[in-house]
């Protein structure tokens, strides 16, 4: 499972950071507030847009190109089953907090996430930047980090993928599977995609942002099946920027002999771009970690 979940984490940070022919069809003001997060009680008058879907994603393409930074609250659930006997299923809620620059490339995090059936949620806190991964271990009241090819492997995934304006390009394979609409301040992307052509995209998604050694895992990624993928992106019309990700997929892998089906439901929002200030690995966390071992 961990595997399945590094490949859809890798495939989601391309989306929420990106957000053809049509215009924007208009909609509802209170409807599309509800979209944004926010609550519009008043309806605005003001002109609608006449760009079409490829003109938005080749100017989101252009803004995206030139992010520094942004922030992300975004709450997730992942439900997973076997059809193993043997094994349970999982449901994991998880609420995330997160800073993000792209140059360089760095995070830092604070997670909640709890579990069916635990009486406790858990706290993790973490760092990412050029001097490592860093995580605080709760249970263990001490912070610990990851060994330097699993930080140098996550650098390398992370800078490909904070640099949506090739990946946003790609996304143009699926324009004509995009309904495409808009309200006074934003243009609202919304996809409902299955069959293997979505597969195919996950699959090289995967290889050329994963590290090397999950993306030579061939047979992995060739028993990965994405059965269905929602997704709404709510794309500012002043900055171009995603203001909103909300998703929703079921995929199954087969793996050990059994049959892994997940489901993940996840929304996001997106703020202060271009206003996070550069993250930096407090000395104490540095002097104090315990390096990992992982085999």
């Amino acid at each position: 499972m961990k595997k399945t979940l590094a490949i859809m984490t890798g495939f989601v940070m391309i989306l929420m950071l990106a957000a053809c022919s049509e215009t924007a069809k208009p909609v509802d003001e209170t409807a599309s507030g509800n979209a944004n997060g926010t609550n519009k009680e008043e309806t605005k008058t003001e002109e609608k847009s006449g760009l079409t879907l490829e003109e938005v994603l080749t100017k989101s393409t252009e803004a995206s190109e030139g992010l520094k930074s942004f922030s992300v609250k975004m709450d997730m659930s992942q439900q997973m089953s076997s059809d193993s006997e043997a094994a349970e299923s999982m449901n994991i809620d998880s609420v995330i907090d997160m800073d993000v620059t792209t140059d360089p490339a760095a995070f830092y995090q604070k997670m909640t996430m709890s579990m069916e059936g635990a009486e406790e949620s858990y706290d993790i806190e973490s760092y990412f930047t050029e001097k490592g991964m860093f995580l605080f271990d709760a249970a263990g009241e001490k912070w610990m980090k990851f060994p330097k090819e699993m930080s140098d492997d996550l650098l390398q995934m992370s800078s490909q993928q904070t640099n949506p304006g090739e990946e946003l390009k790609k996304l143009q394979q699926f324009a004509d599977d995009f309904t495409f609409e808009q309200d006074a301040e934003s243009y609202i992307l919304k996809l409902k995609a299955n069959g293997e052509k979505f597969n195919e995209f996950v699959r090289e998604t995967a290889a050329e942002t994963l590290p090397p050694e999950l993306a030579a895992n061939g047979e992995m990624l060739e028993n990965m099946k994405i059965n269905g993928v929602e997704y709404e992106i709510v794309i500012d019309k002043e900055t171009f920027y995603p203001n909103v990700l909300n998703m929703i997929m079921e995929m199954e892998i087969a793996a050990d002999d059994q049959k892994i089906a997940m489901k993940q439901t996840m929304n996001g929002q997106y703020s202060n771009y271009n206003k996070v200030e550069a993250i930096t690995v407090p000395q104490e966390v540095i002097d104090t970690a315990i390096e990992m071992e992982i085999e």
